[in-house]
């Protein structure tokens, strides 16, 4: 057990003082006198207070302090890896759970079933244009993210003649150009997404348009990439939205969504890696394994989307947007006559 009692300590904003007590997870701090005379207690919780605000002036008792952190700190890691190996394994048998039933819908009920509205996550290039003031796609690619998306990962895109990122890693426009790019709307729809707030539908490697059939107005539209050197088990979310237009597209124009209203919300790149995006879908056999493939965007169901929605909802409890998240819930359930109760996650 370590002695902590009368152990000397020091903290950033209350300066030196000395510990008191320690029990049910709190250690209690005198500080020194207030404007009365009496010494200033503080309680802080142990031992996370240690990381960060507090510091243990004897080292051998600091080191003891710190082993029980790393300690703390496993433990926990371990709890939550098998929180959401568990919130994955339910999400995943209550997926297979709906694929069964549709199998045994009688074949009229199959045969009138088509086109159904679904909502719709769209698969985009990194793009740190804006960080770190938020995630990034608001403003053109760092030097080190252009060269990446384009030696690197070879992407399509952003490796092409006609792309001004690959223009000025050839030497063809220097930086200034590339940035002025933004002013006149020629940039990459990477980098103005969060502006724009408009997401395509691309189109195949034959030149075809793609169209969107099932998207729909108020349908959620979930916005995910990869990290620079990560894998496609790693993608995370970084935005959500509400549609409130479409365009399906056409054998010229490849298909559209977008929004104006204040149905939207951001993720830090702190939140976004809590949202990883295998973590709510599922392929088309009811497997949950982490391959795209080469479309840009793939349809989610109601579950699926409200189980989302519902984790955005606690990652942003204690931020500013905590509101927001709980709107975009009780919009995207009102606008789509989805009872809550009924959902499963």
């Amino acid at each position: 057990m370590i002695e902590l009692i009368k152990a000397a300590v020091t903290h950033k904003t209350f300066g030196t003082g000395k510990i008191k007590e320690v029990e049910n997870g709190h250690v209690v701090i005198e500080f020194g006198a207030s404007d009365s005379g009496e010494p200033t207690e503080k309680k802080f919780v142990y031992p996370d207070a240690f990381k960060k605000f507090l510091k243990i002036n004897d080292p051998a008792i600091a080191e003891q302090v710190d082993s029980l952190i790393k300690i703390k700190d496993v433990e926990e890691d371990k709890r939550r890896e098998l929180e959401e190996h568990e919130k994955r394994e339910k999400r995943v048998a209550h997926i297979k759970a709906l694929e069964e039933s549709k199998k045994k819908l009688p074949a009229k009920t199959k045969a009138k079933k088509t086109n159904t509205r679904q909502n719709i996550a769209f698969k985009l290039n990194y793009c740190d244009g804006g960080a770190p003031e938020q995630i990034g796609f608001n403003g053109v690619c760092s030097d080190a993210t252009i060269r990446y998306n384009i030696e690197k990962e070879k992407r399509v895109w952003c490796g092409s003649k006609e792309c001004l990122c690959s223009q000025y890693l050839n030497g063809d426009i220097d930086r200034t150009a590339l940035d002025d790019s933004l002013v006149d709307g020629s940039g990459c729809y990477e980098s103005q997404l969060l502006k724009s707030w408009k997401v395509m539908a691309g189109g195949d490697g034959d030149g075809k348009t793609r169209k969107i059939k099932s998207a729909r107005r108020n349908s959620l539209a979930v916005l995910t990439t990869r990290l620079p050197n990560t894998k496609e088990a790693e993608r995370i979310i970084f935005g959500v939205f509400l549609i409130d237009d479409v365009l399906e597209g056409n054998d010229r124009e490849s298909g559209y969504v977008s929004t104006q209203s204040t149905n939207k919300i951001t993720l830090t790149l702190e939140e976004a890696k809590n949202m990883q995006f295998w973590n709510y879908h599922a392929n088309a056999t009811g497997k949950v394994s982490a391959k795209w493939g080469s479309g840009l965007f793939r349809y989610m169901d109601d579950t699926q989307a409200v189980a989302l929605l519902q984790d955005l909802m606690k990652i942003k409890q204690d931020t500013p947007e905590a509101q927001l998240a709980k709107d975009l819930l009780e919009s995207y359930c009102r606008n789509n006559h989805i009872e809550l109760s009924t959902v499963s996650q």
